[in-house]
């Protein structure tokens, strides 16, 4: 018995925004490609993330506009290329001994940052990042610089349906001082989180990007009795290094 193929339009959407963004010859942004494929506003914002999440979709830097991902040049080779995290641990080891902290590589995930790879520092009073673990994009500085890479009106959108929790007492509860602070590390290139997703731990993260291709955050979770001015200027030297050599890696 011959199958009648029924068209599902969520799927139908998603591989419109592959086959647009293949064929583009210049990165799309969020509003070319809901004017050329005529997806709603809320749709294509969620399929957008979900291709995203799953690596299928990559995103640049402050123009937002968006490339094919690495997971479909995966598939196409069959799987035989390592995965993201196996790939970048021997950086974060190499960042972890050289300022023997604890530092962790992240991927946006909806209005998540999502741990792909960790190292931990081997003092006594260190933090550890469980790989897979997600937390809100507002309290991590990994989730900051990531939000610093959004087009202007993705960044208005998030901050328009944000929610704050607070994990504790120094998570932000504000929008008007999470944008202050996402535009601060858009021009600085390092975001800040202070006691925010957990106490007594200052985070610092850098972006992950070639060619204007974002990748993802790397960033060190320190304790903040350790996070001195004098100690910042090398996290932020080592940061950058790694960040550099990670994001030729990964191009």
């Amino acid at each position: 018995m011959k199958l009648e193929a029924v068209p599902v339009k969520s799927a139908d959407r998603a591989f419109d925004i592959l086959e647009f963004v293949g064929a583009a010859a210049l990165p799309p942004t969020f509003s070319q490609l809901m004017a050329a494929l005529g997806i709603p506003r809320s749709s294509l914002f969620h399929l957008l993330n979900n291709l995203l999440a799953r690596g299928y979709l990559a995103q640049e830097g402050s123009a937002g506009g968006y490339l094919l991902g690495p997971r479909l040049r995966q598939l196409a080779e069959g799987g035989a290329r390592p995965s993201l995290a196996a790939r970048v641990q021997p950086l974060l080891s190499r960042l972890s001994a050289a300022v023997n902290e604890t530092t962790g590589f992240y991927v946006r995930a909806g209005d998540m940052a999502e741990t792909v790879g960790s190292a931990v520092s081997t003092q006594a009073l260190t933090y550890t990042m469980k790989v897979g673990e997600q937390a809100p994009l507002y309290a991590l500085s990994g989730g900051k610089i990531l939000l610093a890479q959004l087009a202007p009106a993705e960044l208005d959108a998030y901050l328009d349906r944000v929610r704050f929790e607070a994990i504790t007492p120094g998570t932000l509860r504000s929008a008007v001082t999470l944008r202050d602070q996402v535009v601060a590390a858009r021009a600085d290139g390092f975001a800040y989180s202070r006691d925010e997703f957990t106490a007594g731990i200052t985070g610092i993260a850098t972006a992950v990007s070639h060619d204007g291709r974002i990748f993802g955050a790397l960033n060190l979770a320190v304790p903040t009795a350790r996070f001195t001015p004098e100690r910042e200027a090398g996290f932020r030297r080592e940061l950058r290094a790694i960040a550099t050599a990670l994001g030729q890696l990964l191009a």
